[in-house]
């Protein structure tokens, strides 16, 4: 054809449009690549029920133990105001990811009360993706009883339900064409954490080890192969301790990478010989702890798989910054009762981690 004695080859000016299209999708498609990475997020489901009392538990048992008579059993009441939300570790972690742009795949069993009890409606106003949930239609989902005193300390009693089926969960499968870069394994069964700690090391997928509360559970043998699969470890003060007394070992000799928040204390960040701390955000009011933990690993993992998700390669800089974000989550997380009842923009966010750490890099949190 002609225009103005230009004279065009069809074919050839079609596959250039094609061409450059292609390549207009290709450059768009790398420049978004770090949001669509996935984080795997391993634990439980489950609904919490909490509840408050004026009194402290040093007081309940004491109490007890001292007005017990010679050979009697022990027998104590006390009252209580409760209140029951949505939980478990994996979706705690994966609501504060999402709060933070991240983009989390939890990855646990839950049961036929899932939809009843408008978890999954829950869910869905998040957008959070919940293709990883497993559906156990002979169980209820899991439920976490936990007390919590005037001062904060916590008496947790746990109902499995669901997630006894959590071990036949194949990771493989779930995260198919899922586009995951770094995983975490919290809180679970003993025989799940292990198979699943098993399952990521063979897809050489970096994770976080978080043994949390099922120390208690880990033989030492088992304990030590759980770590030593995982690129960090993740722990409070007291587990910390506990894991170094397990196993007769420095953290250090156990594992390269190690995060351990110490509460209102902050935090201090470990990798290889080096170490950071870290301060605690300054908070409005300390309504409830719990889920303070998660949501600090959900901060930590948005910015990890935003800054650097191959965790063998990052810098003590970098591992500061996840941890600030973390740290920022869990701020706003013991300012409202509950594990998923805080919310904020990422305004508010950007405004609060500059209040207390300075700049922030806005492709982290947008």
């Amino acid at each position: 054809m002609t225009h103005n004695n230009v004279i065009y080859d069809s074919t050839k000016f079609n596959y250039l449009i094609v061409l450059y299209v292609n390549c207009f999708i290709w450059i768009s498609e790398l420049m978004i690549l770090p949001k669509n990475e996935k984080v795997a997020i391993s634990g439980s489901a489950a609904f919490d029920v909490i509840a408050f009392t004026e009194e402290t538990l040093d007081d309940i048992f004491m109490h007890a133990i001292n007005n017990k008579e010679k050979d009697a059993r022990i027998s104590f009441s006390f009252l209580v105001n409760k209140k029951v939300s949505f939980g478990g570790t994996a979706l705690n972690i994966a609501y504060n990811m999402k709060l933070t742009n991240g983009n989390p795949l939890p990855i646990s069993c839950v049961g036929r009360d899932f939809v009843s009890r408008n978890y999954k409606k829950h869910l869905e106003n998040f957008e959070i993706d919940p293709s990883g949930l497993v559906v156990n239609e002979g169980e209820d989902t899991a439920e976490a009883y936990i007390v919590t005193s005037r001062i904060g300390d916590q008496m947790s009693i746990f109902h499995t339900g669901a997630l006894q089926d959590t071990c036949n969960i194949q990771i493989k499968e779930i995260i198919k064409d899922k586009n995951v870069k770094i995983a975490i394994i919290s809180p679970n069964p003993i025989d799940t954490m292990l198979h699943h700690s098993d399952e990521f090391m063979k897809l050489n997928i970096p994770f976080i080890a978080d043994p949390g509360q099922m120390l208690y559970n880990f033989k030492p043998e088992d304990l030590s192969e759980f770590i030593s699969r995982a690129s960090m470890l993740i722990v409070n003060d007291y587990e910390a301790m506990l894991i170094e007394k397990k196993l007769q070992n420095k953290l250090k000799n156990l594992i390269n990478s190690t995060i351990i928040t110490r509460g209102e204390h902050g935090c201090s960040a470990y990798l290889n010989d080096t170490y950071v701390n870290i301060p605690a955000v300054k908070i409005f009011k300390l309504v409830d702890p719990t889920g303070a933990g998660d949501a600090f690993r959900g901060g930590l993992l948005s910015g990890l798989s935003k800054i650097n998700p191959k965790l063998e390669d990052l810098t003590l800089q970098e591992l500061q910054t996840a941890c600030q974000m973390g740290a920022v989550c869990g701020g706003y997380a013991v300012e409202q009762a509950g594990t998923q009842n805080h919310v904020f923009s990422i305004e508010e966010f950007k405004a609060r981690y500059e209040k207390n750490y300075g700049k922030i890099d806005e492709q982290l949190i947008y």
